[in-house]
Parts: C-alpha cells; sequence; structure tokens
C-alpha cells in the first residue's frame, strides 16, 4: 500500500482521473530504509550474495547490490538520493504501461499536473519493474474560475 499525505492524495486524485482502468499506484513516499530493503530484497531475488549486512549509512555494503540490479535493468535509486523520499515519486503499474505514459502525458499537457521541474527524468516508464514512475509536483484539483462575494 502507498504511502500518502494530504498533498500527494490530492495529486493523485487529479491523476487518477486520466489513467487507464486497472492502474494502480504502489508507491509513492518512503524512507531511505525501505529504499534499501527493496535494493535487497530485488538483488537477493536474482541471486545477488552480500559479502556483509547490508546497513543504510555503509554505502560499501549494499552498492554492489544496486550496481547488480541496474545490471540487469532495473532503474533505481540510491537510499537517500530516491524522489521517493520527499514524497514526489508516484509509481504506477497496470496492465499497458504505454496506456500509463500516455495518459500522464495528457495530465502534463492539459495542465492537470505538473511534473517536478529540474528533475532529469520525471517520467520513466521501468520495463523490468513493470511500472511507470513519475516525479510531481503540483497538481490543479479545479479548473473553474470564482470570485468571491
Amino acid at each position: 500500500m502507498a504511502l500518502l499525505d494530504t498533498g500527494n492524495t490530492v495529486i493523485w486524485n487529479a491523476l487518477k482521473l486520466y489513467l487507464p482502468a486497472g492502474t494502480r499506484l504502489t508507491s509513492v513516499y518512503r524512507p531511505a530504509e525501505a529504499q534499501l530493503q527493496i535494493i535487497v530484497r530485488k538483488a537477493r531475488q536474482h541471486g545477488y550474495a552480500f559479502t556483509r549486512a547490508p546497513r543504510l549509512h555503509d554505502r560499501s555494503s549494499w552498492i554492489g547490490a544496486l550496481q547488480f540490479l541496474h545490471g540487469k535493468g532495473y532503474q533505481i535509486a540510491e537510499p537517500g538520493i530516491s524522489r521517493h523520499q520527499s514524497g514526489m515519486a508516484y509509481d504506477l503499474v497496470g496492465p499497458d504501461l504505454s496506456a500509463i505514459e500516455r495518459a500522464v502525458r495528457k495530465a502534463v499537457s492539459e495542465g492537470r499536473i505538473t511534473l517536478l521541474r529540474g528533475a532529469k527524468h520525471p517520467l520513466i516508464r521501468e520495463t523490468v519493474n513493470h511500472c511507470v514512475h513519475v516525479e510531481i509536483e503540483s497538481a490543479l484539483i479545479d479548473s473553474e474560475p470564482f470570485e468571491f462575494g
């Protein structure tokens, strides 16, 4: 289950109107330790053997596993660098990644969401991990102009 705050919920509600049926939000916020555990789990699933216990603050204990996963085609960020730590990254899964990517691009083109400015790759189709990773900084929740009083 994805961890969301109120801002993430607003963005999700704006974005999901564009997404194809069957799309699920699997991750938004995750702390650095959770990012490391994903690396450890996936590396072990693929047969990587750690020479010592991976520890978050000992990069040398897990960097080999991350490089191993990159070699297998995974696009995964280091703990401490991932935009998931700031709650700006959304992982979307579903039966058709191309349709999800098109839907996100349509939401951007129509001004419903704004991709994270300054991000090197704010929209990535992760085929090996079967998700679309999107870095979003804002969403338009009501496009109807109104006046007070």
